[in-house]
């Protein structure tokens, strides 16, 4: 089971998934294939493998998640409130294939990266929205922080 699923809210829906595009894995089995023979194309192709299979990139309808790693974990996740800025940086390769890299900039979180992503405009897209349904999601009153009626005077 993924990170992600383990550490959903109630009623928190995820709205994307963010994917390494197909490239990020051809230029590892070109490493593996071109320099395989020599042990520093073996560990290029899987650490970058690695990468690939123990990041997850989501956003949900109150946060965005950035999870990386296996043996040790590091993980990134905030309200969409605190995002001030995405940039989107896309070559013209990575426009002809699909692919680009996403900058997110925001309150106490800093200027950070993302890796090149499938569909970043789309990913985009889902970020905003999260951040528009964040605002508008109606702070919900339970028994323990309900405010106690004002006696009239």
């Amino acid at each position: 089971m993924s990170y992600v699923s383990l550490t959903l809210a109630p009623r928190e829906v995820i709205l994307a998934r963010g994917r390494f595009h197909w490239t990020y894995s051809f230029v590892s089995w070109a490493w593996l294939l071109l320099a395989g023979w020599l042990l520093i194309g073996i560990a290029v192709f899987f650490s970058r493998q690695m990468r690939k299979w123990t990041t997850e990139l989501v956003v949900t309808n109150r946060r965005f998640i950035y999870k990386r790693g296996f043996i040790s974990r590091r993980t990134d996740e905030f309200n969409a409130a605190r995002i001030h800025a995405i940039t989107l940086e896309q070559s013209l390769l990575g426009r002809v294939l699909g692919y680009g890299t996403l900058n997110v900039r925001g309150v106490d979180i800093g200027d950070f990266g993302l890796p090149a992503i499938a569909k970043p405009i789309e990913f985009r897209k889902a970020l905003i929205e999260s951040l528009d349904v964040s605002i508008e999601e109606p702070l919900l009153l339970t028994e323990e922080n309900r405010l106690a009626p004002v006696a009239a005077t």
